[in-house]
């Protein structure tokens, strides 16, 4: 429906699911369907800045990585701005 707002991509809404975002798959999965869109830019087109509402969710598992020991790679989830 055209009033519906995506959140993860594959989780249950957050309306009916408490700890929704607890499920890593989505967030991962989510990011992969960031990842299409910004393959998919026409020449001409302004350039792909993301989506931004999974900033949050991208936080959330840079904080799980980093607890699990990940380090290095919870660092690539961390905003970076440019300089």
């Amino acid at each position: 429906m055209p009033s519906v707002r995506m959140v993860l991509v594959g989780s249950e809404s957050p309306a009916t699911q408490r700890g929704f975002y607890k499920d890593l798959d989505a967030t991962l999965l989510s990011e992969v369907v960031e990842f299409a869109l910004s393959l998919s830019q026409s020449k001409g087109q302004d350039t792909f800045g993301g989506l931004p509402h999974l900033q949050a969710y991208k936080l959330i598992r840079a904080a799980h990585l980093a607890e699990m020991g990940h380090v290095e790679i919870a660092n690539r989830y961390v905003f970076k701005p440019f300089i």
